[in-house]
Parts: structure tokens; sequence; C-alpha cells
């Protein structure tokens, strides 16, 4: 993994893949994690791939220590519903890629998000309710789509969760666009793990 800018979409996954899973279990997630990853997805014009995460890494920390818990010995057996929605989720991303018209139409549900964002605040209601009707009325519509397993009767349902679950795993595809954009690959973090927790280090994370 020779570009370090892999990295930081790479780090949002995993977190997106995480909060999925938390949300779905317990109703609740860090506010901070959650608002940038919903900034992510609304993030349209940045001009570099660090932009798309606030400019700066400390937010994503809470992922890279994720991809160390999913990689490491052992992470299949402690996270194995986050380790089906990250790779789902590139899944889904690779289908997504090769529907221009649903890229478009998604396109155009993020912009209203945006422009509601500017006057409401990234993580309002609205705002989250626009990017679930856009996951809705495209990712949606593929043939492979993300199953959440979780407590349907507490949290999974409850509120406005389901939109929040959905806006989510935007924020994960936008992450896992940019990840394939910038070379990554899932084979690279099958087999060279090691490397991957190297070059983390390296840059900070």
């Amino acid at each position: 993994m020779s570009n370090p800018n892999r990295l930081y979409p790479l780090c949002a996954l995993a977190m997106t893949a995480h909060l999925v899973d938390r949300l779905a279990n317990t109703g609740l997630v860090p506010h901070d994690e959650f608002e940038l990853l919903i900034q992510s997805t609304l993030n349209l014009t940045p001009e570099t791939p660090l932009d798309v995460y606030g400019g700066e890494i400390n937010g994503l920390k809470p992922g890279s220590k994720m991809i160390r818990e999913m990689l490491g010995r052992g992470g299949n057996r402690k996270y194995p519903e986050a380790i089906r929605y990250f790779i789902s989720l590139m899944q889904v991303e690779r289908q997504l890629a090769k529907q221009p018209q649903l890229l478009d139409r998604l396109r155009g549900h993020l912009e209203v998000a945006v422009q509601k964002a500017d006057q409401l605040g990234p993580t309002h209601e609205s705002v989250i309710e626009t990017l679930n009707t856009a996951y809705q009325e495209t990712v949606s519509t593929l043939k492979f789509r993300i199953m959440v397993t979780g407590n349907h009767g507490r949290h999974l349902q409850q509120g406005n969760n389901p939109a929040k679950v959905r806006a989510l795993l935007l924020s994960g595809i936008r992450a896992a666009m940019l990840y394939r954009q910038l070379g990554g690959g899932r084979l690279s973090l099958l087999f060279q793990r090691s490397r991957v927790f190297k070059e983390l280090e390296s840059i900070g994370l």
C-alpha cells in the first residue's frame, strides 16, 4: 500500500462498519465520529483525500484502531458483523460504480443534503432523512444489498435510527469509492496486514 492517502478512507470505512454495528445493537454512537462520517459524505469538492475527513487525522484514529482490531488475531470472532459490513460496503460500491445514472441521481440527492446542512448542520434530522432517501432510491435498488442485523425491536427500528444507519452506510460507500480510486484493494488487506499496520503507524494513525 504505497499511497498513504489510501489509509484515510480505509480508516473511515472501518469506522462506518463499526458504528453501523453499534447503532444497530445499542442505539447509540459517538456524536463526533458520526458527524465526521456524515460530513465526509457531504464534502463533494475536496482538494485532497484527507480534506474529505476534515483535513486532519485525529478524527480517523477510531478507524485505525478498528482496522487493527478487525485484521488482528481473533478479529473475525470479536467483530463478525462489522467485518461483514466492511466487506459488503466494498462490494456495493463496485456495483454502484458501474451505474452512472444511479451515481448522478445520488449526487442530486447529496447536493440537496449539502444545502440543508449549510443551514441546519450536518447531523440535523432533515439532513439525515435526505441521506436516508438518497440511499433508498439509489443503493437499495442494486442487486446486492447490505443486510443490517441487530436488536430490531429495541434499537434498529427505534426513532430515526434506520435513517442514521443508511446515512452511515452512504459514508462507507464514499470511503470505499475513494479507497478504490486511490488504488486500494481487498487482497492487500488480507495478505499485507503487517504492512498496513506499519503504514498506519508511520502517518500517526
